[in-house]
């Protein structure tokens, strides 16, 4: 199921207005029918780049996960505040905040969140950010562009036992 995340308004697959039949978390709202349909593992996909970031999203989905989507690390760690996820999935290279300062955040919170960053390169040699990345505390590295058989085992890998019920 797609999930895409509208900060201060509703967490929907289509746009929910503001009604009755909402239950408030945070900024944030979801519907009840929403609320039923998500899955075990929710995966958190940070990545400005709106093509792979779909890309990940329709994999991840067809697969039974549940996806939130944010285009750059800022939005990636306010939705961390409303949300509770099983894993995230950032990019190195994003304004607004890049990933390295993602992993750092979420390891200064949370030590058990799984994370995968992905990495084209950029400005830094493409093994350089993934070394600093996993020096951060990224569980996985992955280059792009990523292989769909690769990031499947990576998630698994990494998911495996999560419950939202746990």
């Amino acid at each position: 199921m797609k999930i895409q995340y509208f900060h201060k308004f509703c967490i929907c697959g289509t746009f929910i207005g503001n009604n009755r039949d909402h239950e408030r978390k945070g900024d944030v709202q979801l519907s009840a029918e929403i609320k039923k349909s998500i899955s075990d593992t929710v995966i958190l996909v940070i990545e400005d780049d709106s093509s792979i970031r779909n890309a990940i999203n329709t994999l991840l989905s067809r697969k039974g996960y549940t996806v939130i989507e944010a285009n750059h690390g800022r939005e990636g760690l306010a939705i961390l505040e409303d949300f509770g996820v099983d894993l995230v999935i950032t990019d190195i290279f994003m304004p607004n905040m890049d990933g390295l300062e993602v992993i750092r955040n979420i390891r200064k919170k949370n030590k058990e969140l799984r994370v995968i960053a992905i990495s084209g390169g950029g400005q830094m040699h493409l093994t350089e950010s993934l070394r600093w990345a996993a020096a951060f505390g990224a569980d996985k590295t992955l280059n792009k562009p990523i292989k769909h058989t690769e990031l499947l085992d990576a998630v698994e890998a990494l998911t495996m036992g999560n419950s939202s019920d746990e």
